[in-house]
């Protein structure tokens, strides 16, 4: 394999090379390629996202950050379907990520909340024809960051190329890598499939149901750093198949560990370090392989921001909270969803003869 395709590996694929492998320049070859395919991927986020708010406004960091993550997943993970199709799909996201989270904050909560789940449900079925390759918690990760911003019509406007040049950016690399795939599927056949009896359909509504809940209740009762609390959410319940529990223990430890190393460490370093905690912890990211581990190192990039607005302990404070605030409220209304909606369901899923759904509890 060449160095280069090795650098594409995740590092659970990368760690594992380097558990098997026979001979000791073997086992350095993997860990050169963990060390500088994490290192690359921070200069290149440096340099993709300062370029993005250069052109189009610092205002605009956090569609950046997004059409980053895009570019990172898309290489890798097509829609599923044919790639005309696709292409218009992506544009349709991206038109929904640019409009609806800003639409939400400036109107009513119960109308946001028929705009929210129309919106994430559309992004759902547009990109996840396969659910197991991730693209449902990268697009609402996505949504929920988009969420947190409230600008003005200028910024808007540069956001609004931004989004543009983005989208050029990513139906390129899509249309490159994956324009020979799944010639004889449209997205007509998805949407015709779309079936509430069907595991994959059931999932996406699901996603949809509670996120769009979780906005009406963070909308409603003006809830803040809500965004925290939707990223909680949303990682707890996007994964396909779904292991919640395993998967809320390790979120709120992730979050209890990674705030209370930033209490301590934070006080004890010369503040001018502090701007190193991006980076760094980008770079950690880039080691990680579990999502434990992934949840301690987001922690310190967030608390960094926040605590310069609420000091330290007050934005530990509301880290821990909201983070557990989310996985409670996931919990809850997952638990609800599968009782009186997937439940039903399922009984007549039976006597049709399908696959039951693929909850791990």
């Amino acid at each position: 394999m060449k160095f280069y395709n090795t650098l594409q590996l995740d590092p659970i694929v990368l760690k594992k090379y380097v558990r098997e492998s026979r001979t000791t320049k073997e086992k350095k070859y993997y860990l050169y390629a963990i060390i500088i395919r994490a290192i690359l991927l921070v200069i290149f986020s440096i340099i993709y996202i300062s370029t993005l708010t250069t052109f189009f406004g610092q205002k605009n960091s956090s569609m950046a950050v997004v059409l980053f993550c895009a570019l990172l997943s898309i290489r890798f993970v097509d829609f599923g379907y044919k790639i005309t199709h696709s292409l218009i799909s992506l544009a349709v996201i991206f038109i929904i990520l640019l409009i609806s989270p800003l639409l939400m904050l400036n109107i009513s909560p119960f109308l946001g909340l028929i705009v929210n789940f129309l919106s994430i449900l559309t992004i759902l079925v547009l990109s996840c024809e396969k659910p197991e390759m991730g693209n449902g918690g990268l697009y609402i990760f996505g949504y929920v960051f988009l969420s947190g911003t409230q600008i003005g019509p200028s910024v808007f406007y540069q956001r609004a190329q931004m989004t543009f040049v983005g989208y050029l950016i990513l139906a390129s690399i899509l249309y490159i890598k994956h324009r020979h795939k799944h010639k004889n599927i449209s997205l007509h056949q998805v949407l015709n499939d779309f079936d509430i009896y069907n595991q994959k359909s059931q999932w996406q509504i699901q996603i949809a149901f509670i996120m769009s809940a979780l906005f009406f209740i963070g909308n409603f009762f003006n809830l803040n750093h809500f965004m925290w609390v939707g990223f909680a959410c949303s990682s707890l319940i996007t994964s396909y198949p779904i292991n919640i529990n395993e998967r809320l223990i390790n979120r709120a430890l992730g979050a209890f560990i990674g705030s209370f190393l930033f209490a301590i460490i934070t006080p004890i370093i010369p503040s001018s370090l502090a701007t190193l905690y991006g980076p760094i912890s980008g770079l950690c990211l880039g080691f990680s392989s579990s999502y434990r581990s992934k949840t301690i190192f987001n922690c310190f990039g967030a608390l960094l921001m926040a605590s310069s607005i609420y000091g330290i302990k007050e934005a530990v404070y509301l880290r821990i909270v909201n983070n557990l605030i989310g996985l409670i409220f996931g919990y809850i209304f997952f638990q609800i969803f599968q009782k009186f909606f997937i439940q039903r369901c399922l009984s007549k899923t039976i006597s049709n003869k399908k696959t039951l759904n693929p909850y791990n509890y």
